[in-house]
């Protein structure tokens, strides 16, 4: 009875000749992230958010007047992740920016939190509370022009708290 129940199993198992090779990873900088593009429906608005608010450079534009592409990094090299700004002013461009449920937030690291969202506040933008957070971090949550909400993060963990077993 064994022999029989060990012939099926080998019988409907597929051959390993026939399973396909493991593929080998690629290498580190084969694949690498240039950022979300997000639609936007006042240019010079988001802009003023990206740069004059969050520090951002405004690295290259890109693509005719009416459908431009604007990248936004941390710094001028625009071969480093940046968003793109996709600005839209053709007939069918929509008024509003929908969000739908695909897309929570953007998630960005700050050097000083508070200095990030005293500056935002006294540009006029929505800014949530600055509050603690696991292992040390602090975050506060913040929205663009058009509603995009970001997840600031200051990611200064103090060294105390790296290691512990219960964080807060």
């Amino acid at each position: 009875m064994r022999l029989f129940l060990l012939a099926g199993a080998l019988i409907s198992t597929p051959a390993l000749a026939e399973a396909p090779a493991p593929t080998a990873p690629l290498p580190p900088a084969a694949v690498a992230m240039i950022g979300p593009t997000l639609h936007v429906t006042d240019i010079g608005k988001s802009l003023r958010f990206y740069t004059e608010g969050l520090g951002l450079k405004l690295q290259m534009q890109m693509g005719p007047e009416n459908r431009r592409e604007y990248m936004v990094g941390f710094g001028s090299d625009p071969r480093q992740p940046a968003f793109i700004l996709l600005g839209n002013s053709t007939k069918t461009a929509p008024k509003r920016v929908t969000h739908g449920t695909g897309f929570d937030r953007l998630v960005m690291r700050v050097r000083s939190i508070a200095e990030v969202v005293a500056r935002l506040r006294s540009m006029g933008y929505t800014v949530g509370d600055v509050r603690e957070v696991a292992m040390g971090y602090r975050m506060a949550m913040a929205a663009d022009p058009d509603g995009y909400r970001l997840e600031l993060v200051e990611s200064a963990a103090r060294p105390e708290k790296l290691n512990d077993p219960h964080p807060p």
